[in-house]
C-alpha cells in the first residue's frame, strides 16, 4: 500500500486487492452508487478481481494517474474512490484529456469527502503531474456529482458524446485560473503530504 496524500480527515491511497475487496464491494455493489457509474461488481471475488484489474493496468501506465482508495484517518475505513485518468475516445483509445471523477458509498455521502478529496487530487495533478488542464463529466441527472464539480470551481464547456458513449455535462478547471490556492483552503492552510504517486 502507497500513501498519494493526505487532507485533514483523509488518506488518500492505493488498493490492495486482498485487503480491500470487501470494501470496495460495499461501494460498487451497491445499486444506488452505481446508478450512474459503468462500474459495478456482484460479489467480494469480483471485487477483488476489479481491484487487480486497476492495480496492474495503472502499474503499465506508470503516468501518475489512478484510481485509490478513499480512507478516514481516523478509523482507516475506506469511504470511496478517487480518480484521475486519462478519458478514452469512441474507439477507447487513450486521450490527452485528464478526468477527475469520485465513487463514494452511500453512507459517506453528505459529509464533505468527495470535495475534499477531489481538492487534493487537482492539488496533484496541477503541482506534481504538471497538467495544464483537469476536466470532470457528469451525467446532466447526477445532481450530487454536479454539486461537487460547482463546489470544486469547475467551468462548464457544454455537453459531450465524446465519452463513455453516452451525452455528458463536462466542465473544466485550468492551472492558471487560480486553481491552486482554493485547492488547498480547505485544509486550513495545513501543508499536503504528497509521498508517492505509483501503483
Amino acid at each position: 500500500m502507497t500513501i498519494l496524500t493526505q487532507t485533514d480527515r483523509l488518506i488518500i491511497r492505493t488498493w490492495v486487492p486482498e485487503q480491500d475487496a470487501e470494501q470496495a464491494f460495499q461501494i460498487y455493489g451497491d445499486h444506488e452508487v452505481t446508478r450512474f457509474l459503468i462500474t459495478k461488481v456482484d460479489s467480494v471475488e469480483s471485487s477483488r478481481n476489479l481491484l487487480q484489474r486497476w492495480v496492474t493496468n495503472f502499474a503499465q501506465l506508470n503516468n501518475g494517474t489512478g484510481l485509490w482508495a478513499i480512507a478516514l484517518k481516523d478509523s482507516r475505513e475506506i469511504v470511496g474512490t478517487i480518480i484521475l485518468i486519462q478519458l478514452r475516445d469512441e474507439k477507447e483509445n487513450l486521450t490527452q484529456d485528464y478526468e477527475i471523477g469520485w465513487h463514494l458509498k452511500k453512507s459517506a455521502w453528505g459529509k464533505g469527502y468527495a470535495t475534499e478529496a477531489a481538492k487534493a487530487i487537482l492539488d496533484y495533478g496541477f503541482n506534481t503531474l504538471k497538467l495544464p488542464v483537469i476536466y470532470a463529466i457528469a451525467r446532466s441527472e447526477n445532481v450530487r456529482s454536479l454539486r461537487v464539480i460547482q463546489r470544486l470551481g469547475m467551468i462548464p464547456i457544454g455537453s459531450t458524446n465524446r465519452y463513455y458513449k453516452m451525452e455528458l455535462e463536462m466542465f473544466k478547471l485550468d492551472v492558471v485560473a487560480d486553481a491552486i490556492a482554493p485547492t488547498l483552503s480547505i485544509f486550513h492552510n495545513r501543508p499536503l503530504s504528497l509521498f508517492a504517486f505509483n501503483l
